[in-house]
C-alpha cells in the first residue's frame, strides 16, 4: 500500500522549516546587531559637541543627531523631519543653507559658513560645514562657536588696547617697525627742530603740594600741551619732571617742522599763562628751540622710549636752560628758517655751557598776526 504524498514529504518539510527558523534567527540576530550598531554609532555622534543633520538636495530635513549642549538650537528637532529649511529657518539663513548644499553637491567640496541666530532672546554664533553625501543629500554639521567668538572678540579688544598703549609710547611708524623686528631702531634725520620747555616756579610750588595734587596739576597742564602737539603734527618725545620735549620733522619728514615748533612754542606760552591765571599760581614757561641733524630711535629691551641724540639736541636743551623765564629762545639755525614769518628780538651772543659763545634770538610772535 502506497504512502500519502504528504507523508512522503514530511522529512523534507521538517528540514525546510528548520532552515527557515535558522534564517529567521540569523535575520533577528542581524537586525539586533544593526540596531545595536546604530545605537552605538548614534551615541558616539551624540557625544560630539556638534549638531549633525541630513538634508536633501531640496532642503528637506531627513535626520538629526542632536548635540549635547545645544538644546536651544535642536529643541523639538524631530518636528523638523520632512520639513524644509525654508519652513524652519529665517529667510536669509535658509538661503545660505540651500546655497551651501547646492555647491557641496555640485563640486564635492566642503562648504563652510558662519551665522548668528537669536533663540529665546539668546544670540548665538554658529559654524555650519556642509558635506556632500551622494548626489541627493548632504550632511550638515553645526557647531556652536559663541564662546570662541567671544574669546576672539576679547583678544581683539586686548590687542587694540595693547596697540593703543604702544602708540602712546612710540610714534606709529616706529611701533610698526618694532613689531616687525624687535631690535634696536636708529634713523638719521638731516634736519629736525627740537623744543625743550621747563615750567619755572613749579619746583617751589611742589613743596606746598601733596604728591597727588602735584601729579594732577602736571597731568592737566601737559595734557593741554599734548593736544597742541598732536594738532600741529609734531612728536612728543618725553617729559622729565616738569620738563617737556617735542620734535618736528621726525619720524615722518615735515617740510614746515620749524614753523610748526615755533607755533607750538607760542601756544605753550598761552596755555601756561592761562593756567597760571586760572589757578592763581606763580609759574611761567621757559622754552628753547634749535634745528639740526639728529639720530632718533629706540634702544634696549624693556621700557621702550623713542629718543633723540646728537649735538642739535644738546643745543636745544642749552637754549632752554640758558633762556629767560616766560621767553622763547632760539638758535641761529632756527632763526634762519623762521625770520621771514615770525618776529624776533636779537639777544646777541651769549655763553653756552659746553658750546662757547652763540648768537641767539627771542621768538616774539607771528608777523602775520602783528599789526
Amino acid at each position: 500500500m502506497n504512502s500519502p504524498p504528504d507523508a512522503l514529504c514530511y522529512p523534507e518539510l521538517m528540514v525546510l522549516q528548520q532552515r527557515v527558523a535558522a534564517l529567521e534567527a540569523e535575520l533577528q540576530q542581524t537586525q539586533e546587531a544593526l540596531i545595536s550598531s546604530n545605537v552605538r554609532h548614534r551615541s558616539l555622534l551624540q557625544a560630539i559637541p556638534d549638531l549633525i543633520m541630513r538634508i536633501s538636495a531640496q532642503g528637506v530635513y531627513l535626520d538629526f543627531v542632536e548635540a549635547k549642549g545645544m538644546t536651544l538650537l535642536v529643541k523639538r528637532s524631530q518636528d523638523r523631519l520632512g520639513k524644509t529649511v525654508d519652513d524652519i529657518l529665517p529667510p536669509a539663513l535658509a538661503h545660505s543653507y540651500r546655497e551651501a548644499i547646492t555647491l557641496a553637491l555640485a563640486t564635492g567640496e566642503t562648504q563652510v559658513f558662519e551665522y548668528q541666530l537669536h533663540i529665546q532672546d539668546r544670540l548665538g554664533d554658529y559654524e555650519a560645514r556642509v558635506v556632500a553625501c551622494g548626489v541627493e543629500e548632504a550632511v550638515v554639521i553645526v557647531r556652536d562657536i559663541t564662546l570662541r567668538k567671544q574669546t576672539e572678540a576679547a583678544l581683539r579688544l586686548e590687542q587694540e588696547r595693547s596697540e593703543q598703549l604702544l602708540l602712546n609710547i612710540l610714534p606709529g611708524p616706529i611701533a610698526e617697525k618694532l613689531k616687525l623686528a624687535p631690535t634696536a631702531i636708529a634713523d638719521r634725520f638731516e634736519e629736525a627742530t627740537i623744543l625743550f620747555a621747563d615750567i619755572v616756579g613749579f619746583t617751589q610750588l611742589s613743596a606746598s603740594l601733596c604728591a597727588t595734587e602735584l601729579v594732577s596739576l602736571l597731568n592737566d597742564l601737559f595734557s593741554q600741551f599734548d593736544t597742541a602737539v598732536e594738532r600741529l603734527g609734531l612728536e612728543k618725545i618725553k617729559t622729565v619732571g616738569d620738563a617737556y620735549m617735542v620734535v618736528g620733522g621726525i619720524p615722518t619728514p615735515q617740510a614746515n617742522h620749524a614753523q610748526a615748533i615755533a607755533t607750538l612754542a607760542l601756544e605753550l606760552q598761552t596755555i601756561v599763562d592761562r593756567f597760571a591765571n586760572t589757578r592763581q599760581m606763580p609759574i611761567e614757561i621757559r622754552i628753547g628751540i634749535n634745528t639740526g641733524t639728529v639720530v632718533a630711535g629706540v634702544i634696549g629691551l624693556r621700557k621702550f622710549i623713542y629718543d633723540l641724540w646728537g649735538d642739535a639736541v644738546n643745543i636745544a636743551s642749552r637754549m632752554e636752560s640758558h633762556g629767560v623765564p616766560g621767553q622763547i629762545q632760539v638758535s641761529a639755525s632756527t632763526y634762519g628758517l623762521l625770520r621771514q614769518e615770525f618776529l624776533f628780538q636779537d639777544r646777541g651772543a651769549i655763553e653756552i655751557k659746553g658750546k662757547g659763545w652763540m648768537h641767539t634770538y627771542m621768538l616774539l610772535g607771528h608777523k602775520t598776526l602783528t599789526v
